[in-house]
């Protein structure tokens, strides 16, 4: 099925979302048209709440492209033969396997339609604003929104289908959709997606350049325009996604300047964990929360954890990593922060999992937050891209400090070290696989056994669903 093929559902459904509004309310079921919908404030902001509904979906961000399929193929787990298949084959890069290759097109196509949805959305956001409906500063939030939602899209189909970009620049990779018209597009090559990615992130960060958490941080209120920030592809998350951007490009120079900006201007709104919210607390912030740039409310969070991760799942299901691997990424060292509030190990006799297992407490305001962007990933960046590698190892000694570790010392291998955080700090954030594709990693460490190493297949095909029709 090809994208135009889902362009009339995807209206429907846009227009139909349910939610708690005044103006749902009382419009009866398919009552209303899409000019209505871009003539009610309330509405507007379901359309878009209904954006971020769909990267929450477990195709996507909920859990396919966060603590599942992507962690599969980034060698975090050993993965049972029992429960999904799919789960096996994708560690073994068995992509023309039918079950893996199912995955993959799920993926592709709710990707894609919510590339479509955010289209519709800027094709009628103007109109809104000109018709006073939404002030021009509140029209200019959601519409940077929207554009950096749908270039986050298309950078993580990129990443997932495309090449390594320092290896594969002028390969055909994706096709970038920017208009709602449902017509079929040309498959881009790496640098052309890039181009276009880049240039809807400049473009929101413009739009969002007077975003409320500029000046008052994160408030945890109802405020459509300046609550939950972090829930929302803010000011800071839109220039911390341009970093990791650029970082894939090869843009090194302009990467750093990206996060030395989000650092420079925002860290004061997103302060490090402190320790006692850590590890001394009855409901501690396993994800870290306040250094949280940007999440996904994933309502599936504790349902997908019960079935995948839960101590009490059968060994037949569950999706565990090996003992001896566990302790060698962190190097012995259990004080890590990251490995006291990640892992459970007092019911079952191996660890298992427990980053997103719910909290006693409900009314957390970080329940049900998936990380998707945060501010130690910036120090990373920095890290990477510093003038020498002493200056390099100083960024990634104030993370160490924040994660409970002595500094390494000057002369330390920076880039053995920073492999060692991204091992250790995006466990069920689907960074890993990312970072050893960009880096072109020949070998990497087996997930089912510590004594071994395998080669990544770092490439997934197009699915059958876009390159059939061509």
């Amino acid at each position: 099925m090809t994208i135009k093929t889902h362009f009339i559902a995807l209206l429907s459904t846009l227009l139909l979302m349910t939610g708690c509004t005044k103006y749902l309310d009382v419009q009866p079921e398919g009552a209303y048209t899409e000019d209505q919908v871009f003539k009610n404030e309330s509405a507007v902001q379901q359309a878009l709440n209904g954006l971020y509904i769909d990267l929450a979906d477990n195709s996507l961000y909920g859990s396919a492209l966060s603590n599942t399929n992507i962690e599969v193929l980034g060698q975090r787990y050993m993965t049972p033969f029992s429960g999904s298949l799919s789960f096996s084959y994708l560690q073994q890069y068995q992509y023309q396997q039918g079950s893996v290759q199912t995955e993959m097109d799920n993926l592709w196509k709710k990707a894609y339609t919510t590339i479509l949805s955010a289209n519709l959305f800027l094709s009628r956001i103007d109109g809104a604003i000109n018709g006073r409906v939404l002030t021009a500063a509140n029209g200019n939030i959601l519409k940077g929104e929207a554009l950096a939602i749908r270039a986050l899209l298309h950078f993580d189909l990129l990443r997932l289908f495309g090449p390594a970009h320092t290896e594969g620049a002028q390969t055909p990779a994706i096709p970038y959709y920017t208009l709602a018209d449902g017509t079929s597009q040309p498959v881009l090559n790496s640098s052309q997606v890039l181009e276009k990615v880049i240039a809807d992130l400049n473009a929101a960060a413009a739009l969002l350049a007077n975003d409320p958490i500029t000046q008052a941080g994160l408030q945890n209120n109802a405020n459509f325009y300046g609550g939950y920030r972090n829930q929302r592809l803010n000011f800071y998350a839109v220039k911390a996604l341009t970093a990791r951007v650029y970082l894939w490009a090869g843009r090194s120079q302009e990467a750093n300047a990206a996060a030395k900006a989000v650092l420079d201007a925002g860290e004061r709104w997103f302060p490090w964990m402190p320790y006692s919210d850590i590890v001394s607390n009855a409901n501690p912030d396993r994800i870290f929360s306040p250094e949280v740039l940007f999440a996904v409310y994933n309502p599936q969070m504790y349902t997908n954890y019960t079935a995948s991760f839960s101590p009490d799942v059968t060994e037949l299901v569950i999706l565990r990593p090996d003992p001896d691997r566990l302790s060698d990424i962190f190097e012995g060292n259990e004080n890590d922060y990251r490995y006291t509030t990640t892992w459970l190990t007092t019911i079952q006799n191996y660890p298992t999992f427990f980053k997103f297992a719910d909290p006693a407490d409900k009314t957390k305001t970080w329940r049900f937050l998936q990380p998707m962007l945060r501010k130690s990933e910036m120090y990373y960046i920095l890290a990477e891209t510093a003038a020498n590698p002493q200056t390099g190892i100083g960024y990634l000694n104030q993370v160490r400090h924040n994660r409970g570790l002595a500094d390494l010392q000057p002369t330390a291998d920076l880039a053995a070290e920073l492999r060692k955080e991204y091992q250790k700090e995006f466990w069920g954030e689907g960074q890993l696989f990312f970072y050893y594709k960009r880096k072109r990693e020949g070998s990497v460490p087996s997930g089912m056994d510590v004594y071994s190493t395998v080669s990544p297949s770092y490439i997934v095909p197009l699915p059958l669903s876009e390159t059939t029709p061509r």
